[in-house]
């Protein structure tokens, strides 16, 4: 039983207890850290109680990484734990990936104590350094804001748009005992009337005859990808995404036209142009999946959106409604009712099927899916769509791979894909693989990353083999950061240069951290090891895949004069 003060007031309890059972009450169970001597009171109630699972990583670059795949692949929110300072700031590039792509995060950083500020403490920064990663900065300074600051913040990263949220404990409040008065947070809610934008919308697109639906992190976050797919089948629409919205819609339909980005299939680009109206779900048209702001949104934009500072900023919408896209696809629909097409409308699957042939028939024609050595990436990503069960999960880092990955690899749901949006920090893949395992431990768990990203977190496949992890790493090598070496920019400053290296031996590092290792060179050795370590699945393996350093960018290959008219 907790001791009460000395007045007989209610009972007192140690910060690091008052702080565990509020996580608890947010119905958090896993927390994602790395131990410093700030944060063992918090440290040491977690290992004593059971409520909450403890993972270590090996470095706090990885600890948001952990905690955003786990909830990307349908796990519940995390918290993660670092020391002030170094940690913390380790910790940024991970906090403001989750802070794109709206995934809710608690990040507890035991700050220096408030009475030792300014006198040089250990790991001392100013806690508004992180203002700008996170959607809430807390900094509690006194026990009587405890509670407030707790509660508000977890409940400040639940609330849509979610987001992360820092709470800067000092290690002083973990420590000592006191009483803090409970309090009960209610989050603001909002509701969107726009009636008249709702009206015009569905007169839109009940005329439209070449809707496109483009799919954001919105649509992600807050749709249903049933109640989609319905909207898509009652427009008779093609559909395009951006990063995240990749997987909402299924891929395998043949109305998908592409991923958007410098390396959407010319085709698809085509079908935008053409478009009369473009239905803009849950995106915030930044410049990564614009190509800069270059591809075409069809002759009239409906953009539907939470976030009403992205109207009119990137594209200048004919209708904007502020509205979570699981509600403005239940509104539309309901106005649009059995649809009939209009004359002239066209066939959004054969529009869908023209441009992926036309892709398709490319990387045929230019060898991309032969099996000689050295092997193209896109045939390697083929040949793992086709050896990987569809229920795995795949997360992906950042490199040239993944843009390959945008358009040959098919995904039909987005918790089966896991990929940061328009912030692409390296080194993400590894580490929320082990998140999404976590999450998902009946599933098969792919790490999708190049040689230049892997080496960011490598050291996590000790993280892995500590847990027994059943994680596979493909690991696509080409000696060389190919994003920028192959960039038409490059020859402005250095003709001809390429950042290459001779490759460590990534099999050999993959055993010293106590995983299998090996290298293939062919897509039949691709499928053979990937099918033996599936057939195993008794512990993290990593496969080292040489592909060939020349081979083309996906935005260059994806640059040709489509032959296709809609």
């Amino acid at each position: 039983m907790n001791p009460t003060d000395s007045e007989g007031g209610p009972p007192t309890a140690a910060g690091s207890e008052q702080l565990y059972d509020a996580l608890v009450d947010a119905g958090i169970d896993l927390l994602v850290g790395l131990p410093g001597t700030q944060t063992l009171p918090l440290d040491r109630t977690v290992d004593r109680r059971d409520d909450i699972r403890y993972v270590m990583a090996r470095h706090e670059t990885a600890i948001p990484h952990i905690a955003w795949g786990h909830y990307e692949a349908g796990g519940d929110v995390a918290a993660t734990l670092t020391v002030p300072g170094p940690g913390d700031t380790n910790a940024m590039h991970g906090l403001k990936n989750a802070l794109d792509d709206r995934v809710p995060l608690v990040h507890i950083a035991a700050d220096a104590d408030p009475e030792d500020r300014g006198k040089g403490p250990i790991h001392e920064i100013e806690p508004d350094t992180y203002d700008n990663v996170v959607k809430e900065n807390y900094s509690i300074e006194r026990p009587v804001e405890f509670h407030r600051a707790i509660r508000s913040g977890i409940e400040t990263a639940l609330t849509p748009p979610c987001g992360p949220v820092r709470l800067g404990v000092p290690k002083p409040l973990l420590d000592a005992e006191f009483c803090s008065p409970p309090v009960t947070v209610d989050p603001p809610t909002s509701r969107f009337d726009g009636d008249a934008e709702y009206e015009t919308a569905r007169q839109l697109l009940a005329d439209a005859e070449r809707p496109v639906v483009y799919l954001g992190v919105g649509a992600r976050r807050t749709g249903d990808p049933d109640a989609v797919r319905a909207l898509v089948e009652t427009l008779d629409a093609a559909v395009v995404a951006s990063y995240k919205g990749k997987g909402v819609f299924p891929e395998g339909d043949p109305r998908w036209l592409g991923v958007t980005a410098s390396h959407l299939p010319a085709g698809a680009e085509r079908a935008l142009e053409a478009a009369d109206v473009v239905l803009a779900l849950g995106t915030r048209f930044d410049g990564v999946v614009t190509a800069d702001w270059s591809l075409p949104m069809g002759d009239a934009l409906v953009h539907v959106t939470l976030d009403s500072s992205r109207i009119d900023v990137a594209y200048d919408s004919d209708v904007a409604i502020v509205d979570d896209v699981g509600s403005a696809v239940d509104r539309l629909r309901d106005g649009l009712g059995s649809r009939e097409r209009p004359d002239g409308a066209w066939d959004g699957a054969a529009v869908g099927r023209r441009v992926r042939a036309e892709y398709d028939d490319r990387l045929e024609d230019r060898g991309l899916l032969e099996d000689d050595a050295p092997i193209a990436t896109a045939g390697a990503l083929r040949t793992l769509r086709k050896a990987l069960p569809r229920e795995t999960v795949v997360t992906t880092d950042i490199g040239g791979f993944r843009l390959w990955a945008k358009q040959t690899f098919e995904t039909e749901e987005p918790e089966a894909y896991v990929t940061s949006g328009s912030w692409a920090g390296m080194g993400v893949g590894i580490p929320a693989a082990i998140g999404a395992k976590l999450a998902r431990p009946e599933r098969p768990v792919v790490a999708l990353t190049g040689d230049g990203g892997a080496m960011m977190c490598l050291q996590e496949l000790h993280t892995a083999a500590a847990y027994d992890l059943d994680v596979l790493t493909i690991l696509f090598n080409n000696e060389d950061y190919g994003i920028i070496s192959k960039s038409p920019a490059i020859d402005q400053y250095a003709e001809g240069h390429r950042f290459d290296w001779s490759s460590p031996d990534f099999a050999a590092i993959a055993e010293g951290f106590g995983c299998r290792g090996q290298t293939v060179q062919t897509l039949s050795g691709l499928e053979d090891a990937v099918e033996a370590a599936l057939a195993r699945a008794d512990g993290p393996e990593l496969i080292d895949v040489r592909v060939d350093p020349d081979e083309p960018t996906a935005a260059s290959f994806a640059d040709y004069d489509s032959e296709l008219e809609f």
